[in-house]
């Protein structure tokens, strides 16, 4: 069977663990820099302050004014959302 997309975790305080399959990609927008990571992405952990999209076959999910920590291997997402951005 031919892999279409990789796993997406969101962890936030207010929902807790969600799970997305078959994601196309995910973008990263922080004050800092920009990343679009895809299928066999290479490794990374980072943190963010911005924002997130992510499709998947499913649609699309935002997440805005974000801080977070993200971790991607083995073609798994890890998004842990620790709050909101001050302004």
């Amino acid at each position: 069977m031919e892999n279409k997309g990789f796993t997406v975790n969101v962890f936030d305080l207010k929902s807790g663990l969600t799970t997305y399959e078959n994601a196309n990609y995910v973008r990263i927008v922080s004050k800092d820099y920009n990343l679009l990571i895809m299928l066999d992405y290479m490794p990374i952990i980072g943190e963010l302050q911005g924002k997130v999209d992510i499709k998947t076959d499913k649609g699309e999910l935002h997440f805005e004014n974000i801080v977070a920590s993200y971790m991607n291997s083995n073609n798994v997402f890890n998004l842990m959302i620790q709050g909101e951005m001050n302004e």
